[in-house]
C-alpha cells in the first residue's frame, strides 16, 4: 500500500520533499513526487553497481535474448526513421547509446549519421560491419564539430544524472539543430491501470527515473530545450517475438502471452507490426 513519506529527497525534478512510496521491487522502492508526479528508484544504484547490472545482463540476462533479435532490431530502427524523418534536420547527425549500430546502419542510407556507445563489445561490431561508431561516454566525448540531429532511444530513464546528459547534448546541436528522445510512458495505461508494480519498464535496477509526458517536458525545458511534440512511440514486433521477451520481464504475463500466441495462425504470429508498450518519443530543439 502506497505511503507518504519525506525521505528520501528532494525531487530531482522540482525540489519538492514531500513523496509517496509507490511499492517495492527487485529490492527498491519506486517513490513519486506529491508536487510534479515524477517517479523514481530509491535507493538509487551506485555507477558501479549499474555498470556491474550491465555487464550481466548483455552476457546472459535480460538484454541476451533482444541482442540476438537482428531482425527485429532492424525493423524497430527502420520504423523510427519513419517516424522522425519530417522532423529531422539536413546534416550531421548522432545516436548516442547506439549499441551495436542498428540505427545508425539503417539512417546511414540516407543521412551522415554516426553513434556514440559505452559498449566496447557493441562498438566493436558496428565498426565490424562499417559503420562510424565513437566508443565513450557522453561524459567524456568532445564531438569535433556540432550536430544538426542528435537522437537518443531508450536511454533517459537509465540516467542517474539526466540533467547533465541533456546540457552536454543541447551544447553538441548546431543552431537550430532538433534532438529526439524515446523512453516509457509511466502515465501510459499499461503503468496506471492495466500492470502498474508489474509494468515491464518498473525496472528500478536499471531504470532510475520514470517520466511522463509533463516531466520530461519540464526537464528539458529546464535544461533550455523547447519541445515540439510528445507523442507515443510505437516498435515493431512480431507477436511471438513480444510475447517471448516479455518472459525476460514478467514470467508469468509471458507465460500467458506465449500461450495466446501459440493458437494464432503462423502468418500472424511471425507478422511485425508496430505495437504500444507504453513508450513515448519526445521531439524538442534548443531554445
Amino acid at each position: 500500500m502506497a505511503k507518504t513519506t519525506h525521505a528520501p529527497g528532494p525531487c530531482m525534478l522540482c525540489g519538492g520533499e514531500e513523496l509517496r512510496t509507490l511499492f517495492e521491487k527487485s529490492g527498491r522502492d519506486v517513490v513519486r513526487c506529491q508536487d510534479c508526479g515524477l517517479e523514481w528508484a530509491h535507493p538509487m544504484p551506485t555507477a558501479d553497481e549499474l555498470d556491474a547490472y550491465y555487464a550481466q545482463s548483455y552476457e546472459a540476462g535480460t538484454y541476451s535474448f533482444f541482442a540476438e533479435a537482428q531482425e527485429v532490431r532492424a525493423l524497430i530502427a527502420r520504423h523510427r526513421l519513419e517516424s522522425i524523418r519530417n522532423f529531422a534536420r539536413e546534416g550531421r547527425w548522432l545516436d548516442v547509446g547506439a549499441s551495436s549500430g542498428d540505427f545508425v546502419e539503417v539512417a546511414a542510407a540516407e543521412r551522415d549519421i554516426e553513434g556514440l556507445e559505452l559498449s566496447e563489445r557493441a562498438v566493436e561490431e558496428a565498426r565490424s560491419r562499417g559503420l562510424r561508431m565513437h566508443c565513450g561516454s557522453v561524459e567524456t566525448f568532445e564531438p569535433p564539430t556540432p550536430y544538426a540531429m542528435i537522437s537518443a532511444f531508450d536511454v533517459l530513464e537509465h540516467l542517474r544524472e539526466p540533467r547533465a546528459f541533456l546540457q552536454r547534448l543541447r551544447g553538441w546541436l548546431t543552431e537550430g539543430g532538433r534532438l529526439v528522445l524515446t523512453l516509457p510512458d509511466v502515465s501510459s495505461f499499461y503503468a496506471r491501470w492495466l500492470m502498474r508494480r508489474h509494468w515491464f519498464f518498473y525496472m528500478p535496477n536499471e531504470h532510475l527515473f520514470y517520466y511522463d509526458p509533463r516531466t520530461v517536458q519540464r526537464l528539458l525545458e529546464d535544461e533550455g530545450f523547447r519541445v515540439d511534440t510528445v507523442r507515443s512511440s510505437y516498435k515493431m514486433l512480431t507477436p511471438r517475438y513480444a510475447a517471448a521477451n516479455l518472459r525476460n520481464f514478467n514470467s508469468g504475463l509471458g507465460r500467458i502471452a506465449t500461450g495466446l500466441v501459440g493458437t494464432l495462425p503462423e502468418a500472424v504470429a511471425g507478422r511485425a507490426i508496430p505495437m504500444y508498450v507504453g513508450e513515448m518519443m519526445v521531439f524538442a530543439e534548443p531554445r
